[in-house]
């Protein structure tokens, strides 16, 4: 039976809230779930979650950040986004105090936590390169605040400015269960044999994504603001990337890795709040019994 048991969440705007009610969900229907979890790890709108669990809150308590009321507070207003980001953020932060005290910082926090992100600009001769926000033993990044960690991995280019001179972690690891698995081995971080890490993986919902337009001549412009999908390089970066962690992670940890991500009828952009209760009924009609035999198997 493995000792170090991790959950992750993926990045994907309002589809988060397909994780959450899923989440909510497994707890009602395996109660150890979150008191047995050693560390957890979410990339952009995953980091929310990730945060709230490992400060303490329970997925009733996230649920209201994934209302629809809440999608359209922080998805309003909008901008043309080709000379500005198509949101500010104030409203994103304004939901994210009402969650987390502002002071609050991740070394405050009471599990271990990884969140993404990446720092497109460096202070003197810095380059950019990926940031991973954690509160491990010897971690550089555990006096950051939570609200920056969060607005910095939620930082979507196109859609919201960058925070910090970071960017949405999404584009380095928008499934972050390779990256938890990495630090939970590294030396410098969790110190865990590979043989005694196990994980749940929550995604953001398997979007049916393809470009049906002949892209051989296809230059900058086309790549990022043809309309199907919604701006696809930033599509293919955020989603198509997705599975190869899953491919890796299953490979590291065999059939102690363990993946939930319903298929989605129909692609839903990252802001489009209106398919929160599509989102929500999906959660409350899919089949977790593989999830909780897998659980019980590995997680007890």
């Amino acid at each position: 039976m493995a000792q170090y048991r991790i959950l992750t969440f993926d990045g994907g705007g309002i589809r988060g809230a397909l994780s959450v009610n899923l989440l909510q969900r497994l707890t009602e229907d395996f109660p150890e779930l979150l008191p047995n979890t050693r560390f957890f790890a979410g990339t952009s709108t995953g980091s929310f979650i990730a945060l709230g669990l490992a400060y303490g809150l329970a997925p009733a308590d996230l649920a209201d950040l994934y209302s629809e009321e809440k999608g359209k507070f922080i998805f309003t207003p909008s901008h043309i986004e080709v000379f500005k980001p198509k949101y500010k953020n104030e409203h994103l932060r304004q939901a994210l105090c009402s969650v987390f005290p502002e002071d609050l910082r991740l070394k405050d926090l009471k599990h271990r936590v990884l969140v993404p992100s990446f720092r497109v600009s460096g202070n003197g001769t810095g380059s950019w390169r990926p940031i991973f926000f954690n509160n491990f033993p010897n971690s550089t990044t555990a006096d950051v605040k939570v609200i920056d960690a969060a607005l910095s991995s939620s930082a979507a280019p196109v859609y919201f400015p960058s925070y910090q001179s970071h960017i949405d972690g999404g584009v380095i690891a928008n499934n972050p269960s390779t990256a938890a698995i990495a630090l939970a081995g590294d030396e410098q971080g969790g110190g865990q044999e590979l043989d005694d890490v196990c994980l749940l993986s929550l995604g953001t919902g398997f979007s049916p994504q393809r470009i049906t337009a002949d892209t051989t001549q296809w230059g900058a412009f086309e790549w990022a603001l043809y309309p199907k999908p919604t701006f696809p390089l930033l599509s293919v970066l955020l989603d198509g990337v997705v599975e190869l962690d899953v491919y890796f992670s299953r490979q590291l940890l065999r059939k102690r890795f363990h993946r939930i991500n319903p298929a989605l009828t129909k692609p839903i952009d990252l802001d489009d709040y209106k398919k929160i209760p599509y989102l929500v009924a999906l959660a409350e009609s899919y089949d977790l019994q593989p999830t909780i035999d897998w659980l019980n198997q590995n997680w007890l």
